[in-house]
This record gives C-alpha cells, sequence and structure tokens, in this order.
C-alpha cells in the first residue's frame, strides 16, 4: 500500500504527543455536533481489480456516536464520491478488543479492488446534534496477491 495524499473534512485533525494514540505517538480524530466530518486518505493498491483486500483501523469512540462510518470507496472520482467497496456502521462506544490499548478496538472489514487501483480510505461521522467522536490509529488496507 502507497499512502497519496490525505485531507480532513469538517472537525478532524492529527494529534501529536497528546498520549491519545493507541501506540506511538500520534493518531487522528474527528469530532464535531453538526455536519460530515472526516479523515481520508488516498491510497494506491497495485492489485488487479477484483483483488481480496481487507481494510482495518483501530477505533476508539464515544458513546454519543450515533452515525459514524468507516469506508473505501473507489478512487476513480476526484472528488471522493466515487462508488461505496464497503463500508461499515459506527454507533456508540466500542468495547476494547482483546490485546486492548488505551480503550481502542481493531476494526476490520473486506472488500473487493475496483476498477481502478487507487481508493479512499475514511473514518467519519455526522453530527447529530451531541458531541461525538472517533479517534483513528493504524489505519491499513492489505490486499492478497492473486496467485499467477
Amino acid at each position: 500500500m502507497e499512502h497519496l495524499v490525505g485531507f480532513l473534512g469538517g472537525g478532524a485533525g492529527l494529534d501529536n504527543g497528546k498520549g491519545l494514540a493507541f501506540k506511538g505517538k500520534g493518531n487522528a480524530w474527528v469530532r464535531n455536533m453538526t455536519g460530515w466530518n472526516a479523515i481520508n486518505n488516498w491510497v494506491n493498491v497495485s492489485v488487479p481489480q477484483g483483488s481480496e483486500c481487507t481494510a482495518s483501523a483501530q477505533l476508539r469512540t464515544s458513546d454519543t456516536l450515533t452515525d459514524g462510518y468507516m469506508s473505501v470507496r473507489e478512487g476513480n472520482v476526484a472528488n471522493g464520491s466515487g462508488r461505496i467497496l464497503n463500508e461499515m456502521k459506527l454507533v456508540g462506544a466500542r468495547s476494547p478488543g482483546d490485546g486492548n490499548i488505551n480503550g481502542y478496538r481493531l476494526e476490520n472489514f473486506d472488500f473487493k479492488m475496483g476498477q481502478s487501483g487507487k481508493v479512499l480510505f475514511y473514518v467519519g461521522l455526522w453530527g447529530k446534534g451531541k458531541d461525538a467522536w472517533i479517534q483513528i490509529d493504524d489505519a491499513a488496507i492489505t490486499c492478497k496477491t492473486p496467485p499467477f
């Protein structure tokens, strides 16, 4: 996986050295009471169309979260509105998983690579009038190399 340009939407940012990371010194976050808020990353993936891939991230969420998403879209549209390849809805505080560090939980889902070798991987939330947040760390996309 090769990371390209990331961008923020609404109330989102990066922390460094604040002690809020899953591990290491930094993490990303989205937080707001209104509108769409997201941390986004364009990713080049060098595998053929239809390859089996997995999106994963360590997430920590607030109990007030009612409309959050971790998603992967096809990267063939410059404004990020490509077809959703797969996503998971995030609601409420996530119970820490096995190997829990700082309250984070590993979340993941599978998807098939679309036509372009580029995807938009993002985590975001719709603000619904309550202060809600998601903290994100160790986000990754991995793909199985098809047999030749």
